[in-house]
């Protein structure tokens, strides 16, 4: 029997892609660089490779904050050096973007309805707390598990060590994992017992190993679950 959702925050409760675009143009406006979606891309491109090499154990998120800027510019040919300022004014505005994932906050309100609601997210505390608290989506979680406090990250056995061991009466058998990471989230969660529903937000083939569901739209959670 199922009795507990744990819940992946950016690109599946928040719209990160969304709220990072956002971030970076209004950074870019302050800063003034030109601002073009091809820096978007490159941005997304360099983030997804360094957000794997975290979750090898290859990067910590901190050295993460360190050098992803200055890839982009790099790789872009804009004369910004400065890479490490430039993440600290882009997280100004990201820490309080609020721009959901569509759907979200509903079926946050259906499964914490039905199961106690927990995040587990690759992320900074503060942060998510207050995102989530702009977007009326806080309210739903029993509680944030995020990586910056728990020291480890998913996809880690750790990671999910930590969860359960303050979980006395929930056992990873009766847990969904839900998240748009097929490396993250549904490989990590997969491997410690828990069942998995991967939201593919992109619509890519669905044939990922682990997961034991497949949505597309966050509203085909209610027949899942």
């Amino acid at each position: 029997m199922i009795k507990a959702i744990l819940m992946d925050i950016d690109n599946t409760v928040m719209d990160f892609d969304r709220c990072s675009e956002r971030s970076m143009r209004l950074t870019c406006a302050d800063w003034g660089i030109p601002y073009t979606r091809d820096m978007f891309d490159v941005f997304k491109r360099y983030n997804d490779r360094r957000w794997q090499d975290i979750e090898r154990g290859e990067l910590t998120v901190a050295r993460l904050f360190e050098i992803r800027w200055n890839e982009v510019f790099a790789s872009m040919d804009i004369p910004i050096s400065d890479g490490p300022k430039f993440e600290r004014d882009f997280h100004v505005y990201l820490n309080v973007s609020d721009i959901p994932e569509k759907g979200a906050k509903e079926a946050l309100q259906y499964l914490s309805g039905k199961y106690r609601v927990f995040a587990a997210s690759n992320s900074n505390t503060m942060k998510q707390a207050l995102r989530l608290e702009k977007a009326g989506m806080l309210q739903y979680f029993e509680r944030l598990f995020l990586s910056e406090e728990m020291g480890a990250t998913k996809p880690s056995a750790k990671f999910f060590d930590i969860i359960f061991k303050s979980l006395d009466d929930v056992t990873p058998s009766q847990t969904v994992m839900i998240g748009d990471s097929h490396t993250a989230d549904i490989a990590g969660a997969a491997a410690y017992g828990i069942t998995t529903c991967w939201y593919n937000k992109a619509g890519l083939p669905d044939n990922v190993a682990g997961a034991d569901f497949v949505v597309r739209d966050l509203s085909e959670l209610a027949r899942i679950l």
